[in-house]
This record gives structure tokens, C-alpha cells and sequence, in this order.
């Protein structure tokens, strides 16, 4: 690791633990000492805030408006932008209520009335949200934490998906800056950058932002702003129970103010139980009771309480046959008994994963003279996940017992036997064992996740009222996506221990240590992902006219982002399998930089001091902005956003933009993962003469898979309007808006299995699509001697793994199924809110709702194809969504 990536990791360290110390003494009630905000665990209500100081004008994000539990659940940011120094998400330009889109602000007493402990289930809970994964149906699986299957989520993270069209188009930014990713094989944004404790407020932008942030504000932004002002220590204890598992926490803020700056400093510590998928009778794998299948033995796996020898296979029905425990060689398959002794796996897996979380916030903000002031912003996170499932990480609980074996089972139908390459190509016999006793216990797998951002910034005032703000950010992440440590089974040594007789597969006690040892080692897959980031704006007034003043901002910045790669396993050894030791497996780097010039125009053509009938005011502004990245070139984007307030009960908003994703690093290396399978028969009914049959109804193929270095940016467009009404004194307020995006060249993997499956594929798959016509004097392994089409096209994307199926000389056509940037998606659809605020005798009532209803959303896979229906489909969005609140 690289010695200053090595310190910081360190100060951090030390850091969350001096803030733990200093929290030691607080208890699950919660004391608050000094401060100017009075709050409880779940339910602060928090009071006028301290009187803000010079230093804390300067710093472009403070001043935040604090506003209580009578005010609607989620307001409009423009409400909250009321200080002339405060930007708000969406523009660049302080001072100026957001144009043509609607930003939501979220504030604190609003996160804390919900009840939830972390800002992750506090977002889920906006209509705009949405679980599914990625809108081209694939990607990982958040809402579970990953757990089952990992469902793509290796590093049981958690992320956000505003509209449904996927997390990686949902830009999530802490103080209107970006974060560093987190991940490993695939990379996404943490949504739980920040302790409840330490947050200010939350701004929902669900429109596209390229022109303001650049890269992944497709959908929309998520911006959680720190609080900035607190004098004083407050302690706060929390636990949620419910019939599944339970979560407890602890935080603790202190905060001081001076004439000239502040210091606000908050710790968390949050412990969650895992939750069994046993406890739950929707989750069983036995779901007859419910009228459902028993699923506990499907085909060739089961779990079992005692070792079962698995019959059947290639067209053989499947059955299973109990072996006494502890059998000594020489059993025979007539002493097997019948039938299997089933146990159900999901008292053994986890659902959700135990987690623990640590994490820490600091701001500091000092003012140097009248006009400039120096602040410092940092947050931590330490998280450790520990998922447990019935199987072994690698084997399951199948074992393999090879011919020659002293354990081999003698006189057991054809079909309990097979060729398998951890036999050397031999036959074997599969047999399930209990896992809890043979292993020692359900396999373990753990996600260890440690992310520290440290942000230094200066803003000023300069001459005619304009504003500078520039900060350099850096930003670490080290994640290991899969970590199986000490439990991860090497197969082939395994069945080599097996044969020789050293393990008995039938034993019903663990084994003893070196037994372990002879098969059991490490298998983890570590990343790190490095962010540097710096940024230069100024924003402030051009000249005025009769609608008010012409504002703008400028500004560059220069990013950097690296990912190091880190594979490492016992299973590392191909050409020795039995060999159990640990090994590197992959060892690759990646990275990228980024240029970048911005501007904004804010344009008042109608102010209210004009008298224009029907015309209280209008606003319009437009912002552009030029992304140039080193590994694929430049992307422009601009937005231009309206707002008419016809008078103080309504006003009309419309925008319209282009946005844009640019790929993961882990999309465009290869090295992070590429296979290619060499001459793997593969059907073909393309009715393509120029595609050579390897024999009637299949041609052999190099089939590529995993990243493609030649991806270029997602791309989107999208428009909105609406309106808002806010009659004057009455408490009401009612808002609505359409929504239309189109989202294109979306980054997915390609369904092989169409390529070649009909002429009408064929032909829409074509560009995949690459015959080969070897000569007769091909060598295999020698790609002088292939068509040059194949040799070259090896050349120029060489795969990380190769497997070797058939001879490369058989090899008729490539399919290139790469991830490409090949799908496109359309929705558009209706969000509303509202909001009623009144007095009664027995005080302030508030009561409202928010709905959002997707319209319409389609789903083309492939250029050219059809388009489907995909809204209320399994992995897309639900077409309605709702929340209500009421507030006393």
C-alpha cells in the first residue's frame, strides 16, 4: 500500500478511536449539556440555533435553515435557501432558489421523527426511490445487503436508485462534493457516508444535473449537507426491535463556537444482529406448510443432517441414499438406506449479515480576516459485515469421492458417478454432507470496509460581491468484496485428501486441525479505490436589470480516480489442485483524470417590482459544463431550467437537459475480469453461411466475456415541468410535476444466448457478431497460423482467464459479449406532494403526503430491438409509490 495512503488510513484510526473513548460514558438515554438544541434519540426537536458567525457565513454550504416537526415532511429547497451565501443543490450560484427543477430538502428533526438510524432507510422512504437494481436488469441487489447469493453485491453495501433507472445514475454527494466509490469487483457509492448525528439536512434533486455535477447525475442527486453550528455535548442511545433481529446504537456530538469560527465533532457506533432467513416461514426452504414446494432437495442439492449418496444427473431422475455416519472403507450400496435426512438450509443462512459500523464527522471553519475564512471538513466510516450460509464458500456441502478411493461406494448405480477434473478426469461420487459438523460450522464470509474523506477548502468574499470557494479533497476506500478467511475450500485437495484416505467423507465429528489444513485456506478479493479531487469557483453578480440582477459562476476542476485490485486464494494453483496454498491471483491497477470547466447564468427577466400582469416573476438559468477524461474523451452537457410565478399562489417551472455516466473503472479493465472460453460448441440456427459448422446445429466459438475497454459514456435526456400552489396564509401547500427521461447507451452484459439463436438475432446481434475461417496448416496455440481475423482480434483484447474447451483451430465464429453499451430506457411519469399545516387548541398539526406514479417505462436491450414493457416487472420499478406523514 502506499506509505500516505498507509498514514492516513492510521490518523483515521486513531482518530475514530479517541472519539470512541470520549464516548464511553455515555448511556442508551440520551443528555444533552450546553447545547443550543434540545433532541431525543429518535424524536429531536430541534430549537433556534445559535447565532451564526462571521466564519460561518463564509463557508458556502453553513447556514442551513433548522426547522421543526410541524413543518411538512419534505420541503422544497428553495424554502430552505434563504441566506444569501447558501448554495443550494442544483446551481453553483449562492443566493439563488433553484430554477425550472424542484429540489427537496429533508431536514434534521424531519430524519429523526422517521425513526430510522441510518440515512440509507431515511432516503427509502421517498416515493422517488426505487429497489430494483439496475433498469438494464442486472446489477447488484441493494435492498438486500447482498447476502443471498451475494445477488450481486459482493460487499453487502447499500446505494441509492432514484426513479428506478439504477444506482450507478443517482449521484450521491456529501456538501455538494463528491465521495470516493467503495466496491471491488463492480464499483457503486455508499449511501451511508454519514451518521445520522452529524446531519444537517438532506437535498433530493430527481432530475438530471450533468450541466451542475458532471458524471452519474442521470436520475438525479442525493446531497447529505453536515450540520456546521452546535455548542455543546450531545449524547444519544437508540434500539429497533423487531420479531427478526434487532439493531442498537450510540452517538455522541460535541461542538463549540468562537468570535471567529466553530468546531463540531460526532462519533457513531451502530450494532446490528443478523437476521436468519429461518425465522422467517416466507424464507424456509421448506414452504409446504404454506401450500408452497419443499425445496430442501432440489436436483443434486440438499441439505442434510447425516453424509447421502446423490444418484442421477444428465437425464437420470434424481435420489438420494443416507450413509451410516461414520462409515469405515469398503461401504457398499446396499447398506445405504433410502432417502435423504433433510435439513433446511435457512437455518443456517443469513438474510442480513451482522454488521458493525463506526463513523465520525468533523467540521471546522475559521475566519481569517473579515473576507476570508479556511474550514476543514472529514468523515469516516469503519464497517465490518459477517454473512453466514449453509455450504462451504466454494464446494457447498458436496463432497467428491473419486475411484480408487477406499471411501468409493461400491455397487452404486452408473449414474451416482462421474467424470470430474478434481478426480484428474476421473470418475467420482457426490455425496451431501452436513456442513455444520463436517466443516465446523456454516461458512463465514466477511466484508471488512474502511472509507476516510478529508476535505480542505478557503472561501471568500472578493471585491463587487463576488464569491471564491476552492478545496482539495482526498479520499480512500479499501473493501474486500468476498473475504473467506481460514474457511474456504480448495476442492481438488480435498478429494485428494479423500483418496488417500486421510479424511473420512462419512465422519460425523469435526475434523481435527491439520485435517482442516490439508484443504481449507483463504480466498478474498480486496480493492482500493483512491479519490482526489480539486475545485476552483467563483459565482456573483454581472449587472442588474429591471427583473433584479444577472448573476453567474465559473469554475474548473481536476479529479483523479484509481482502483488497485488485489486477488488472492488457496484454489490458486491450477496446475498443482492439490496444492493448498495461498496465492495472488490478481494483481491489476486502473485509474483515470479528469478536466473540467463549468458555468451557470442566472437570468431574473421579470422581477415583481415590474407590475407585468400575470408575471410576479420569471426566472430562467443555464448552466454547461465540459468533462474531459483521459481513457475516453469529452462529454458536454448543459441544462436550461425556467420558473414563472404567476403571483403568491402559483408558480410554473420546466427544464429540460442532457446528462451522463461515465464507465467504472471496473467496467473498462480487463484485468479486473475478462474470460474468454475457446472453442465452446455453441448452437447455432442463425441460417449465417459464413458461420462453419462444427457439426450439424452447433459451431465452435471464442466467446469473450467481462469488462471492455472500449465503453464509452451512458447518456441521457431529460425534461420536467410543473407547478406549485402555496395560497397565502392558509398552511397549505400542493406541488406537481411531469417527468420525461431517455436513457441511452446503458453499460449491460449481453445475452449470449440470442446471438445465434435465430436469423432474426443474428441480424440484430451482428455487430457481436464475427465469423472465423481457419486454414487448414492452423496450430493450435499458435495464432500465426490462425485466420487473422481470430489472431488479431485475441490481440487486441487479450482475457484475464482463459478456458480452453476445443482447439482454437475449430474456432468458426467470435462472440464478443462483453458489456457493451448496448440498451436504452425510456420512462416518464408524475410526482405530487402536499402538505397542510393548521392550529388547533391543543397546538400545531401538520399532515401530507407524497406520491409518485411511473407512467410508462420501456426497455430496449439491444439497438434495433424491440421494446418492452418492463414497469412492474421483477428487477424494475414498482409503478406507484406512496408515503403520508401526520405531525402533532
Amino acid at each position: 500500500m502506499n506509505p500516505n495512503i498507509r498514514l492516513v488510513h492510521r490518523g483515521a484510526s486513531i482518530l475514530a478511536l479517541v472519539i470512541a473513548t470520549q464516548a464511553a460514558p455515555a448511556l442508551a438515554q440520551q443528555a444533552t449539556s450546553g447545547s443550543t438544541e434540545a433532541t431525543q434519540a429518535t424524536s429531536d426537536v430541534p430549537v433556534a440555533p445559535a447565532q451564526a458567525t462571521a466564519a460561518d457565513q463564509a463557508d458556502a454550504t453553513t447556514g442551513a435553515k433548522v426547522t421543526t416537526a410541524e413543518q411538512p415532511a419534505a420541503e422544497s429547497a428553495a424554502d430552505v435557501a434563504s441566506d444569501k451565501d447558501i448554495i443550494v443543490t442544483g446551481t453553483n450560484i449562492s443566493g439563488v432558489k433553484p430554477v425550472g427543477s424542484q429540489t427537496l430538502a429533508i431536514d434534521r428533526s424531519q430524519v429523526l421523527a422517521t425513526g430510522y438510524t441510518n440515512v440509507n432507510d431515511v432516503l427509502q422512504t421517498l416515493p422517488q426511490v426505487q429497489n430494483n437494481p439496475n433498469s438494464g436488469g442486472s446489477g447488484p441487489v441493494y435492498r438486500q445487503g447482498g447476502t443471498s447469493g451475494y445477488g450481486g453485491n459482493s460487499t453487502q453495501g447499500n446505494a441509492i436508485n432514484l426513479r428506478g433507472l439504477g444506482t450507478s445514475a443517482t449521484l450521491t454527494l456529501v456538501d455538494g462534493r463528491r465521495v470516493v466509490p467503495s466496491g471491488a469487483a463492480s464499483t457503486f457509492t455508499e449511501s451511508i457516508q454519514i451518521p445520522v448525528a452529524a446531519l444537517e439536512r438532506i437535498e433530493v434533486v430527481s432530475d438530471g444535473n450533468s450541466a451542475i455535477y458532471g458524471s452519474d447525475a442521470v436520475s438525479g442527486v442525493i446531497n447529505y449537507v453536515l450540520r456546521k453550528r452546535f455548542d455543546g455535548l450531545e449524547l444519544s442511545g437508540r434500539d429497533s426491535v423487531d420479531r427478526y433481529h434487532n439493531t442498537w446504537g450510540v452517538s455522541v456530538t460535541g461542538g463549540k463556537s468562537w468570535d471567529t469560527g466553530n468546531i463540531i465533532l460526532t462519533y457513531d457506533h451502530e450494532d446490528r444482529r443478523p437476521f436468519v432467513n429461518g425465522r422467517s416461514k416466507f424464507l424456509r426452504r421448506d414452504l409446504s406448510p404454506l401450500g408452497g414446494l419443499d425445496s430442501r432437495a432440489n436436483n443434486a442439492t440438499l441439505g442434510v443432517t447425516s453424509p447421502a449418496l446423490i444418484v442421477g444427473g444428465n437425464g437420470v431422475p434424481y435420489s438420494y441414499f443416507t450413509v451410516a455416519p461414520d462409515a469405515r472403507p469398503g461401504v457398499a450400496f446396499g447398506q445405504l438406506t433410502p432417502g435423504a435426512a433433510l435439513a433446511d438450509q435457512s437455518d443456517y443462512t443469513d438474510f442480513l449479515p451482522r454488521q458493525k459500523r463506526d463513523q465520525a464527522a468533523l467540521f471546522f471553519n475559521q475566519e481569517l480576516a473579515p473576507s476570508i475564512s479556511v474550514y476543514l471538513e472529514s468523515f469516516y466510516t469503519k464497517r465490518q459485515t459477517s454473512s453466514r450460509s449453509y455450504g462451504n464458500s466454494r464446494v457447498g456441502n458436496n463432497l467428491l469421492v473419486c475411484q480408487g478411493s477406499p471411501y468409493y461406494i461400491s455397487g452404486a448405480p452408473a449414474s451416482a458417478s462421474a467424470a470430474n477434473a478434481d478426480c484428474g478426469g476421473g470418475l467420482a461420487q457426490t455425496v451431501a454432507v452436513n456442513p455444520i459438523t463436517f466443516f465446523g460450522g456454516p461458512s463465514v464470509t466477511k466484508n471488512p470496509t474502511e472509507t476516510i474523506s478529508v476535505t480542505g477548502g478557503v472561501t471568500g468574499h472578493l471585491p463587487n460581491r463576488w464569491n471564491i470557494d476552492t478545496y482539495f479533497t482526498y479520499a480512500h476506500d479499501t473493501t474486500c468484496g468476498i473475504c473467506n478467511f481460514d474457511n474456504n475450500a480448495n476442492g481438488a485437495a480435498l478429494a485428494s485428501q479423500i483418496t488417500a484416505g486421510a479424511i473420512n467423507p462419512y465422519q460425523s465429528t469435526p475434523l481435527t486441525a491439520g485435517q482442516y489444513g490439508s484443504f481449507l485456506g483463504t480466498n478474498t478479493q480486496f480493492s482500493y479505490n483512491t479519490f482526489i479531487d480539486s475545485v476552483v469557483k467563483v459565482d456573483g453578480p454581472l449587472f442588474s436589470l429591471p427583473g433584479g440582477e444577472v448573476r453567474t459562476a465559473i469554475g474548473g476542476e481536476l479529479a483523479y480516480n484509481r482502483q488497485h485490485l488485489l486477488n488472492g486464494s488457496n484454489n490458486a494453483f491450477e496446475q498443482d489442485r492439490t496444492n493448498n496454498n495461498f496465492a495472488v491471483t490478481n494483481d491489476s491497477t486502473t485509474h483515470r483524470s479528469t478536466a473540467s470547466v463549468f458555468a451557470e447564468l442566472f437570468v431574473p427577466l421579470v422581477g415583481e417590482d415590474m407590475n407585468v400582469p400575470l408575471v410576479q416573476a420569471l426566472n430562467i438559468d443555464a448552466a454547461v459544463r465540459y468533462d474531459n477524461y483521459s481513457d475516453f474523451g469529452g462529454t458536454t452537457n448543459p441544462k436550461i431550467g425556467a420558473t414563472w410565478t404567476v403571483n403568491d399562489f402559483l408558480s410554473v417551472r420546466g427544464s429540460w437537459g442532457t446528462s451522463f455516466r461515465a464507465p467504472a473503472l471496473t467496467d473498462t479493465n480487463p484485468e479486473n475480469y475478462s474470460s474468454a472460453v475457446i472453442g465452446l460448441p455453441f448452437a447455432n440456427a442463425s441460417g449465417r453461411n459464413d458461420i462453419a459448422l462444427l457439426y450439424p446445429g452447433f459451431s465452435s466459438t471464442y466467446l469473450l466475456l467481462g469488462a471492455n475497454r472500449n465503453l464509452r459514456p451512458e447518456t441521457a435526456k431529460t425534461w420536467s415541468a410543473g407547478f406549485d400552489v402555496k395560497p397565502v396564509g392558509s398552511g397549505f401547500r400542493f406541488s406537481g410535476t411531469y417527468y420525461k427521461t431517455r436513457y441511452a447507451n446503458q453499460i449491460v452484459g449481453q445475452n449470449v444466448g440470442l446471438f445465434l439463436s435465430n436469423p432474426q438475432n443474428a441480424a440484430l446481434y451482428s455487430p457481436y457478431i464475427t465469423p472465423v475461417n481457419n486454414p487448414a496448416n492452423c496450430v493450435n496455440g499458435s495464432p500465426a497460423t490462425y485466420d487473422p481475423v481470430l489472431a488479431n482480434f485475441i490481440a487486441a483484447n487479450p482475457a484475464r482467464y482463459n478456458t480452453p474447451v476445443l482447439s482454437a483451430c475449430t474456432v468458426g465464429v467470435i462472440l464478443d459479449a462483453r458489456s457493451a453499451n448496448a440498451a436504452t430506457t425510456s420512462q416518464d411519469g408524475l410526482d405530487f406532494q402536499t402538505s397542510y399545516q393548521f392550529d388547533t387548541g391543543i397546538g400545531k398539526w401538520n399532515v401530507g403526503g407524497s406520491v409518485t406514479k411511473i407512467l410508462n417505462q420501456s426497455l430496449q436491450q439491444v439497438s434495433g430491438g424491440a421494446k418492452q414493457d418492463v414497469l412492474d416487472t421483477y428487477y424494475y420499478p414498482v409503478s406507484l409509490r406512496g408515503r403520508g406523514q401526520l405531525g402533532w
